[in-house]
């Protein structure tokens, strides 16, 4: 009886997940780029392809996310070539950012660039992508100076210190020197991130760190990840203009439909880095502990038929903090929570004043303090 259940469990489940979309649906997907090289690169002559670029292997999980984008989130007949008003397509301004969504469009819109069945030139479909600098939505920290004032300031609390002094003074010391990076966690964790990218290429460690110190480095960046995604002012400095931005256009989405256009446009999709991504999963009220995999995708439906929202992390449905399937009102209200009055002042927030800044969530449990 008890596998009876699991099985139909399971199948309601991917019933759920494979429910066909609506024609008047609006999707909005952000996904992170693919694999990539180091973006602080201990031996550049390792890299040919440069300084934080794509592999082939990141081209090739870019395209699979498009293709699994167009099988899971778009209609049976959603045209295979792109035209003006179907999609509109931004990146963060980095050439992996832009080349994700590229390749992705590419699979999404599979018959864009064919010249036969009557069409003599091929159509690129574009991608907008500002300087990061000039981006609020996607850009931060480059957008934002207090992105990098708020980690100053959660290095010198207690549970940050506590943390170094685990690992030790003596040992983040030398580690920096011989990487070039600051001595402080987050210094430590850009150290940590190209290690991973190493492990991933099956890369030899550097002379100067041994099996255990890459344990603890690969620990380090996990615990560094988390707790930035712990910390209310981090999330509401990175996902409110993104989440202001989706909600302001599924608004356009359906005043179009009100209007009684069948042209309106469907998707929205956003080519972004892996801190846009954790920040709108704690905000939406499902924080991780890890961080996502490259080329991961976050859904999120709006079903006007249904007056309900939905989202999903690479085609499973996610619990928001209103639930599973949230109602239109209620996903106005949890974009209300979001915001902060304040957020001009928080994103051009100089480093002594950061401490100054309140946070709603605690960077720590009270065990971990």
């Amino acid at each position: 009886m008890k596998k009876w259940l699991l099985v139909w469990s399971m199948l309601c489940f991917s019933i759920t997940v494979e429910a066909q979309p609506e024609p008047d649906d609006y999707v909005v997907t952000l996904v992170r780029h693919g694999d990539r090289s180091p973006r602080y690169p201990l031996n550049s002559e390792l890299w040919p392809m440069g300084v934080g670029e794509m592999t082939d292997t990141g081209f090739k999980q870019c395209y699979e996310a498009g293709k699994s984008f167009r099988k899971h989130q778009l209609p049976a007949h959603f045209p295979t070539r792109w035209s003006p008003g179907l999609s509109y397509h931004q990146a963060r301004g980095m050439d992996r950012t832009i080349q994700c969504a590229a390749t992705m469009l590419q699979a999404i819109y599979p018959d864009s660039l064919k010249t036969d069945s009557g069409h003599e030139l091929a159509v690129v479909p574009p991608v907008y992508a500002p300087f990061q600098r000039d981006d609020p939505l996607l850009g931060i920290p480059d957008s934002c100076k207090g992105y990098r004032s708020l980690i100053s300031d959660m290095q010198k609390s207690p549970l940050w210190i506590k943390k170094a002094e685990a690992i030790g003074p003596e040992k983040i010391k030398l580690w920096a020197q011989m990487s070039g990076q600051k001595p402080t966690l987050h210094g430590m964790s850009r150290l940590a991130d190209t290690l991973n990218v190493r492990k991933i290429h099956n890369i030899p460690l550097p002379d100067f760190l041994t099996t255990e110190d890459e344990q603890q480095l690969l620990e380090l960046m996990h615990w560094f990840l988390e707790h930035m995604s712990k910390d209310k002012r981090m999330v509401q400095l990175t996902s409110q203009p993104l989440l202001n931005a989706i909600d302001q256009r599924y608004k356009q989405h359906k005043t179009c439909l009100e209007s009684g256009k069948t042209d309106c446009e469907y998707f929205y999709l956003l080519s972004a880095s892996d801190n846009n991504i954790l920040a709108m999963l704690s905000a939406l009220g499902n924080p991780r502990a890890l961080n996502v995999p490259y080329a991961s995708r976050l859904t999120i439906r709006f079903s006007p038929s249904k007056g309900v929202v939905q989202a999903s992390f690479n085609d499973q449905l996610l619990t928001l903090s209103c639930g599973s399937s949230c109602t239109l009102e209620q996903w106005s209200q949890l974009v209300a929570s979001i915001q902060r009055s304040d957020w001009t002042e928080l994103c051009h927030l100089q480093e002594p004043e950061a401490h100054s800044i309140p946070s709603d969530i605690s960077t720590g449990s009270k065990k971990e303090k």
